[in-house]
């Protein structure tokens, strides 16, 4: 895993483009990518600063990659960075995956606003999504 520098953003966007995935990082946004042998992005993450908590999107693996392991490896990866509260909106059928992460699956209503209001958009969208939130090892709230 190698988190990209502001000036190598651009080569996540162009993975999501290349690949047809959701995601556009900014150059603010920690990303993170996985590489192959050949130094092909094969993975890409990125965590969106809100002003009271940030977002975990744009987790997209290459589909040749997908069974292996790389996700995990992804995001086990970038945890280093949950350092405040994190929210991922995973699809439904990828639940188990994040909780075997520690993430766990809340309610909608008691996040932030900024997160509530990109996951109400996006399920006005028809994504079947639901909100889960890291807790970091030894955290008291889990």
């Amino acid at each position: 895993m190698h988190w990209l520098s502001e000036l190598e953003i651009p080569l996540a966007n162009k993975f999501y483009r290349t690949h047809k995935f959701r995601g556009k990082a900014r150059r603010n946004d920690p990303c993170a990518v996985v590489r192959d042998q050949q130094r092909k992005i094969i993975a890409c993450g990125y965590l969106r600063q809100l002003s009271d908590a940030q977002l975990l999107a744009g987790v997209a693996v290459v589909a040749d990659f997908r069974g292996r392991g790389v996700a995990r490896l992804l995001l086990n990866s970038m945890a280093e960075a949950y350092n405040q509260p994190t929210f991922t909106f995973p699809y439904q059928h990828l639940i188990p995956f994040y909780q075997s992460l520690g993430f766990v699956e809340e309610e909608a209503g008691l996040q932030p606003s900024a997160i509530l209001d990109r996951f109400h958009t996006y399920r006005k969208q028809g994504r079947d999504i639901v909100v889960m939130r890291y807790w970091p090892q030894g955290s008291v709230e889990h």
